[in-house]
């Protein structure tokens, strides 16, 4: 199955650099230079995975991350933000559904290997099942007690992991290494607590309350009973 990236960006010398690296790489790729050409291409091409700027001429890449979400709980989203973006920003970036926040000056090196990264972490195709708590990894949704929720990319990888590892404690190791092939997730540690504050919201809205543990400065936890 061909892989369809969309890239949204101003910066034409980045753009057309990324889009030979892709294309070098087998990937069929798709370039809009403004906010209403990246819209209409993702309605009409169905993007595998997004990598879009901050900032673009005609608006914002929020409006980009905030419609493909309300369209696709799916697809991997990669903002790339300028060099002044603070973490108050990259956590609401995240908060919207935003997959990964990179902060320009980015490599196209280290860019591509992101992309690649996201898209080795394809949703798992069999259902995971605790009690009466379903997720179903392709449709990004979780049910429980006939209530629906849909989680990102991301909520799903994590709550994935933990209940695949439930009855131990997961690291902030762990999640990272799941979620961006990271070493080490202490420098991800404010990123991590991020989505997992969305996750616990979206299962509280289910009625699914205190279903993943903190565990102080150890990792987080499924608890006992769903």
């Amino acid at each position: 199955m061909t892989t369809h990236i969309l890239i949204i960006e101003q910066d034409l010398l980045l753009a057309a650099q990324l889009h030979a690296t892709l294309e070098d790489r087998g990937y069929q790729v798709r370039v809009a230079t403004s906010l209403m050409q990246g819209l209409t291409l993702a309605r009409l091409s169905f993007p595998t995975l997004v990598v879009v700027s901050l900032e673009l001429p005609d608006g914002s890449g929020r409006d980009v991350v905030t419609r493909l979400r309300a369209s696709s709980a799916a697809v991997p989203i990669l903002v790339l933000t300028n060099g002044a973006a603070g973490e108050a920003q990259q956590r609401a970036l995240l908060q919207l559904g935003a997959t990964e926040c990179l902060r320009k000056p980015v490599s196209v090196r280290v860019l591509v290997d992101r992309i690649q990264a996201s898209l080795r972490r394809r949703p798992e195709k069999d259902t995971l099942s605790y009690g009466e708590l379903h997720v179903f990894p392709e449709q990004q949704v979780v049910t429980f007690q006939g209530g629906v929720c849909h989680l990102t990319d991301t909520e799903r990888r994590i709550l994935a992991l933990l209940l695949r590892e439930r009855g131990r404690i997961v690291s902030r190791t762990e999640i990272a290494r799941e979620l961006w092939d990271a070493p080490d997730g202490s420098e991800r540690s404010n990123v991590i607590d991020v989505h997992l504050t969305h996750l616990r919201a979206k299962l509280s809205g289910l009625q699914l309350y205190g279903v993943i543990r903190t565990v102080r400065s150890v990792g987080f936890m499924i608890r006992n009973e769903a």
